[in-house]
């Protein structure tokens, strides 16, 4: 996979959001046929198969031998990102409402911008940490109907504690990868990600399943979605670590606010929920986040174009 430019990632990175956003509805048709584990599970056999293809065709520098390290770190990935990311996020949908989920999303910006600063020592200038504050704003407006005692613990549900482990894992997923994607291609990573997650999860699922709903496999829904989810989902987790490597995971996480409007513009769509103000105004906060978090880049692009002047001043570039 070529190497991002920074407005393509940025393109890439809304695009992801945006199809993450139709998962949580999706899910729930997928839930009521098979349970979280056994979901969670085909979706990283098939994931992993297409993602091994695509390997395969990109040629043999692509497919040779990992280090035994990276395949330590390929395990880190897949516990984190796969095991207890994507399994979890299931979890969650399946036993807490899609409200409560869509407002533990907004925490998702926060944990990566920490992570990445505690574990790889990333800084997000002012205005970007004012993106971030203001994109969560937006989420937490939009999901509570400006009521923002809606988040009292005392209202949460055992799924909200999940959703938030899953996000915790998301976040070692994406800040130790930006480390392992410096040396080993995205596509590699990811595959490897998935691969080691499936080797953990089947013989997971296998030994739950007797603890479980009776799954009903002849389901054309949940298959369906679970094809929609493993293939689409893989490719968005190729293009996600394509666009941390270009962009860093602080100000790509930012993005990851635009998933809860459009799970909400989808229930509006399928399930005939209202869109009101207090929507509109969340989805202008979101995305006038978003503008604070990329404007410094496209500043930074501007005076490298220009010798270090802008706006008539010279203005040594900044690191980011």
């Amino acid at each position: 996979m070529p190497r991002l430019s920074q407005t393509r990632a940025y393109v890439a990175l809304l695009l992801i959001a945006a199809l993450w956003g139709t998962f949580p509805a999706t899910s729930k048709l997928a839930l009521d046929d098979l349970p979280p584990t056994l979901l969670t599970a085909l979706r990283a056999i098939v994931a992993s198969a297409f993602l091994g293809v695509l390997l395969l065709r990109s040629g043999a520098d692509a497919v040779r031998a990992p280090a035994p390290e990276t395949v330590r770190a390929f395990f880190v990935l897949g516990v984190a990102g796969v095991v207890l990311s994507m399994h979890i996020a299931y979890w969650g949908i399946y036993t807490t409402t899609a409200a409560n989920a869509a407002i533990l999303q907004a925490a998702s910006p926060v944990m990566i911008a920490l992570g990445a600063r505690l574990y790889l020592g990333e800084r997000l200038h002012r205005a970007q940490q004012a993106g971030v504050a203001l994109s969560a704003l937006g989420v937490l407006v939009v999901v509570t109907e400006g009521q923002l005692a809606e988040l009292a613990p005392s209202e949460w549900r055992l799924g909200d504690f999940l959703t938030l482990l899953g996000l915790t894992a998301w976040t070692v997923y994406t800040v130790y990868g930006k480390r392992l994607i410096a040396t080993v291609p995205p596509a590699v990573a990811t595959t490897g990600a998935y691969v080691c997650g499936t080797l953990l999860l089947v013989p997971l699922a296998v030994v739950t399943l007797p603890l479980m709903p009776r799954p009903r496999l002849a389901s054309p829904i949940a298959w369906a979605v679970l094809l929609y989810h493993a293939i689409l989902g893989a490719i968005a987790h190729l293009w996600w670590y394509a666009a941390v490597e270009r962009v860093g995971p602080s100000r790509a996480a930012i993005f990851l606010n635009v998933t809860p409007l459009v799970g909400m513009a989808l229930a509006a769509a399928l399930l005939g929920e209202p869109i009101g103000p207090w929507q509109i105004g969340g989805v202008a906060l979101v995305m006038g986040g978003v503008a604070l978090t990329t404007r410094r880049a496209t500043d930074d692009r501007r005076v490298a174009r220009s010798g270090g002047k802008l706006g008539g001043s010279p203005r040594p570039p900044q690191s980011h």
